[in-house]
This record gives structure tokens, sequence and C-alpha cells, in this order.
């Protein structure tokens, strides 16, 4: 393995990579091809900004065709170690194989060739290629990129295995795809698509060893088989213990596995509440009573659930989960907690001034936060003509990035005061501040889909880590349902006050539902708690569009002067009920019960509708400037959007301080 000192040069002569030395007269079967230059990062979905040195050996005795790739070039150094052992090629080069791919638990593929595989093919070579490469390239400079391939082809190379650094690197990197393995596929597909290649990508989940138990693939089960002795746990006011069997046919774990760090932008630009400022939130300093606590253990296929006597005057949920290895919730035991007995003495506790500053603060926020993404919308949809936002949108346009920074500040706020609240044994006031976080989150997955939670950050100094639209939703989902009993059924004033804000209409509860639902594609979940706010009959309909507070608003705002002067608007009404509730009856096979609701809309607003339901539902959505205008429309393929344009850019300022985030396709 001493060069001998010929050396061809060629050039690389396509996108695709393909290089030819033609017809050349060799003095060894033995080569080391070096190639250099630019490349694709399947990552990030860019070109690269610097160049990529990668090398290859190989035997030409029995082959015309070499693949240059991350795999070789690993190899390299532990094939020329072997070879100076004693080995011969054949044998080194199997060997280094081998110990490679056990490095990713992927040794099950040793017997094909690294200098075969290509991304393109489509087999489990190219599954194999596409996992090792992204863990090399994720969250990585070019120089950083070149760097770390030294660093681990020399370590391969003393010993036939990676250090316990290395291996720490790998598995922080590899938490990152946990939930974004659509993010690679969709880049990969985009940038042959752009070479007018046409790629299949294998299922990449079974070639990541998600678990570190050095196997890949064996945590996945797209057919888990689970039963439980119950399905739920009543306590009564006294608390308790209850143990439920589990038989399941994967592995289950209390532990959502862990993800690494990111880091994203998301501090409140004025809003830092310190825990001491909360003392005084209610006006005779004394909380109903200590939060409801819930301790689980899990082993050996038994669930048991504890918890305290009761302290509170409400009945309390909450829901405790089982993942699998892949992060999957598989489990959701629904606990509830009876209410302490009141004494004819004991009164609901009061907002005190501090407590008024606080709500007014935080609805203030939410306002501004549903204001921006609004009228982000009203011109990217087209609900608004000649506007100064349209479709398609930029990375850099500034009113989507207001957008979306005023909603993390909103939530970052919320979550500040949520952890305050905690601290100074405020727990019961909880539910108002997470209700109004999952009214957030939930239109930011609209917008922007894959986003980050920010309570789901490793501390309060890392950023959240991008999560994919499903595992946000089903997150919301849960999170609703553990504040499900904390709100009235009663109907909101529309002039702001706090103390009424914070005693929350269940009926705004029930929209975040409803609407999470809408998001899952589950209709018929959404249609009952959407029922439920018809058969209260609190609300009716009166002429006028979303701007103007009537007997049908279920939540009212008042969109921030910057936004647009003057204006308030109902940011769910009973316009917006009827209309979702239309679009349920729909999708579910009811469309007489669909065009009722539908035409009660039209004549009470005496606007005329055509009979054909999503057409009816699109124009008086659209005239009475409903929000939420734009997930309607993407959920009845209708707006005329390239497939990208479903999803508004994340802003590149966000992208830049966001550690292993990912913009979304096409941007």
């Amino acid at each position: 393995m001493t060069a001998i000192g010929t050396v061809f040069n060629g050039e690389i002569r396509d996108d695709a990579g393909s290089f030819d030395l033609g017809q050349i007269e060799l003095a060894s079967q033995f080569v080391r091809i070096a190639t250099d230059g630019y490349y694709y990062n399947e990552v990030s979905g860019n070109l690269s900004t610097g160049q990529l040195h990668l090398i290859a050996l190989a035997d030409l005795s029995d082959r015309s065709t070499v693949n240059v790739n991350i795999l070789t070039h690993l190899k390299s150094a532990r094939i020329q170690n072997l070879m100076q052992g004693g080995k011969t090629f054949a044998e080194a080069d199997k060997q280094a194989q081998k110990e490679l791919l056990s490095q990713f638990g992927l040794q099950k593929y040793e017997s094909t060739p690294a200098e075969s595989m290509t991304i393109t093919a489509g087999t489990d070579g190219s599954g194999v290629l596409i996992a090792i490469s992204s863990l090399v390239l994720n969250r990585r400079s070019d120089a950083e990129i070149t760097q770390y391939l030294s660093s681990l082809s020399q370590d391969l190379a003393d010993d036939g295995s990676f250090s316990e650094e290395n291996m720490k690197s790998i598995a922080i990197d590899r938490a990152d795809f946990r939930n974004n393995l659509d993010f690679l596929v969709s880049n990969i597909k985009s940038r042959y698509d752009e070479l007018n290649q046409s790629v299949q990508v294998p299922d990449l989940r079974f070639f990541y060893d998600w678990n570190g138990d050095g196997i890949a693939g064996n945590e996945v089960n797209d057919n888990p088989q689970i039963t439980l002795s119950r399905e739920s746990v009543e306590f009564d006011y006294n608390g308790g213990s209850a143990e439920i069997t589990v038989t399941s046919n994967v592995v289950l774990s209390l532990e959502k596995p862990k993800d690494s760090d990111g880091y994203l932008d998301v501090t409140p630009d004025d809003s830092y509440i310190e825990d001491s400022f909360v003392s005084g939130f209610y006006k005779d300093n004394d909380p109903e009573g200590a939060s409801m606590t819930v301790s689980s253990t899990y082993e050996n296929g038994k669930l048991t659930i504890s918890v305290p006597k009761s302290e509170r005057h409400t009945k309390q949920e909450r829901t405790v989960v089982l993942y699998d290895l892949m992060g999957e919730i598989r489990v959701s035991i629904p606990v509830s907690l009876e209410a302490k007995p009141r004494t004819p003495y004991e009164t609901k506790p009061e907002l005190g001034d501090q407590g008024r500053a606080i709500v007014s603060g935080s609805f203030a926020k939410l306002a501004s936060a549903l204001s921006w993404m609004y009228y982000v919308e009203r011109g990217y949809t087209g609900m608004y003509q000649y506007y100064d936002v349209k479709c398609p949108m930029s990375v850099n346009d500034n009113f989507n990035s207001r957008a979306f920074r005023n909603a993390y500040q909103a939530v970052a706020q919320n979550n500040q005061v949520i952890k305050s609240l905690t601290s100074a044994g405020y727990s019961d006031a909880i539910p108002f501040f997470t209700l109004l976080n999952a009214i957030i989150y939930s239109e930011m997955v609209d917008k922007w889909g894959n986003i980050g939670i920010v309570e789901l950050a490793k501390d309060e100094y890392a950023g959240p880590v991008q999560q994919s639209v499903s595992a946000t939703l089903r997150y919301l989902e849960t999170k609703l349902d553990e504040i499900s009993s904390c709100f009235s059924d009663r109907k909101l004033n529309t002039n702001f006050n706090a103390d009424d804000a914070f005693d929350m209409s269940k009926d705004v509860w029930r929209m975040a539902k409803a609407n999470v639902y809408m998001a899952l594609n589950e209709p018929s979940h959404a249609m009952s708690y959407l029922q439920e706010i018809v058969d209260s009959r609190r609300y009716s309909l009166l002429p006028g569009n979303e701007y103007e507070a009537n007997s049908g608003t279920v939540l009212y705002i008042t969109v921030p002067d910057e936004v647009m002067q003057g204006h308030t608007m109902s940011y769910y009404s009973y316009a917006d009920v009827l209309l979702l509730l239309a679009e349920c009856n729909i999708a579910t096979g009811n469309a007489a019960k669909a065009m009722s609701l539908i035409n009660q809309v039209a004549k009470a607003n005496n606007i005329s509708v055509c009979g054909d339901g999503i057409a009816d539902i699109e124009t008086l959505r659209k005239q009475l400037f409903i929000p939420r205008y734009f997930a309607f429309q993407k959920r009845n393929s209708l707006g005329g959007y390239a497939s990208y344009q479903h999803l508004w850019p994340i802003p590149g300022d966000q992208l830049m301080v966001s550690t292993g985030w990912t913009q979304n396709p096409g941007y």
C-alpha cells in the first residue's frame, strides 16, 4: 500500500458526480482514488460553499466502476493499517467495512461493498450511505465536516472502533433525525428532481440505531399490539394507587427518548417575570390548593400510578403515557382526581393586582401573535388583494419574521409565568396560560409545519428541538386533555377584563381542541366539541364580519396598532364554529346537515351560496374574513398552491440561531 507515484487526473462530468479516467494502464490492481469538489448537503438542502476531499481504496481486478463516498473515505486508513499488519487487501477491506458499519449498528449490511453504494439506487446500500452521511453532515460547516471525517477515520484506523466521544457525537446527531427523516428524504428527492432523475429512498427509520443497542432498526414496529387491563384511572379526592397490566409486542417506557440540544431565540423582549412577582397573583394571597401530582412506575409490564389526596376544589385530570423506543406515544392513560369537598365558608380566590397585570400581559401577547399571523395569512391567501404580503413568500420576508417572532415571544412569556406560578404554589392558575400556548402552537403548525415546543427544551438555556407536525399536534392534544375540567361553561365578554378572561370559557378550549383535530385530519373527533358549543345555545348569528363583536363572539381580541390600527377581531366566532361543523359533516358523509349549517351563516350575512358545500364554505370564510382560512384551503386542496407553498418559510434569521433546525422544503 505504498504509492508508486503514477497519477491520473480527471474531472467530474455532471451534477450526479460521474467521472471517467478513460483508457489508462495500471501497474497495480490497487488504486487510490481521491476526489475534490463542491457537494450537495442532503441535511441542509443546500449546495456547499467549500470543497470536500474524499478518497477510496479499490481493487480493480474484479471491477471497473468505483463510487467514492463517505464510507470509502472512513474505512481507507483502517484498510492500510490492517494490510501493514499482514492481511490481504480483500481481508482488510472486509474487516474494515464490518468494523465501520458496526459503529452505526449497520453490520447486517457488511456484505455490500461501500464502493458500490450510491444514494440513487433505492437499495439497502443507499439507506446505509444516506444514514451515515447524514450523521456526518448534520449541524456542521464545510470545514467542520472535513475535521470530523478526519477524526472518525483516524479513530477507526487505530483499533476498528470509535472513541466514546465520537460515539456520543453520533448519538446526538442521530437524535436530531428522530422526527425529521421526512426532511432528509424530501431534500434528496428535490435535488434529484432538479437533475431530472427520479430516485427512490428506502425507509430510513431502519438505518439508525435509535436506542444505541448496537442494532439499527430493531426499534421500529409498524404493527404494535398492546392491550391494557384498564383504559383509565379515576381516584376519589383521597387519591391512591392503581396498577395496570400492559401486554405489548414493543418495548415501552415512561421516558421519551432524549433528543439532542437545540437553540432558538424565543426570549421575550421585555417580559421576564421574577418568581416574587407572582406572590400577589391572588387577591387574598391564598392559592386554592396544590396541583395534582402523578407519580408512575413501569416495570415488567406493570404500570403503577399513584396520586396524593386532593388539595383543590375542582376535579383535576392528567394523562400518563408510555413511549416506544422511537419516541412515539403508544399508551395514553387518562387519570382523574375528584375535587376536595368545599366547606360553606370557602370561596374561589380572586385575582390580585399582580394577577390582573400578568393575565393582561399574556392575553395581549396572545393577541399580538394571532394578529401578526392573521395579517400575513390575509395577504398570502389572497383574502385581501394588492397586499404587502403575497404568495410566494421569501425566507427574508419581514412580516413573516414578525409573525414567527411574536408567536414565540408569547409562548416564552407564558412559560415563564407558568414556571413562576409553579414555584409560588399557584399551580391551579396554570391552565389559563397552557390554553393560550396551545392556541398559538396550533396556529404555528398550520403556518410553518415543523416547529419546536419551548417547554420541552432540555433546560432554560437551550432552545426547542424541531418537532414533526404530528408530534406537536399530539402533544397539544395531551396538554388540552390535562386542562379539560378547568374552565367554565360560559360566554366571554367582548370588552376585555382580566378577571373575565382568566375565568376562561370552556368554549374557547373546545375550539382549540377542535382545531387540533382538524389539523390531524380527524374531523369526527372535532365534531363533538363543535356540537357542544352549538348545543349550549350561548351564541347567535348576527350580520357582520370577524372584525365586529356580536352575540356570536367566542374569543375576542384587540389587534395591536402596529399590526392594524384601530382593529378588533372575533378570533373564534359562532360563524367559524358552524362552518367548521359543516366541514366535518361533509367529511363524514352528512352533506344535508352541512348545507343546513352553511345556509344559517349565509342567510344571517345576506351572502348567496351555490349549494356546493366546500365552495360555499370558502366563499363565506373569505367574505367574512374568518381566521384560519389558510388551514381550510389546505385541508380541501384549494388556493392553487405549489406543494411547497403549503407551508410558509421559517424566517432565515431564526434558522441562523436555531441549531439542528431545517428549512421547509422548497425555500
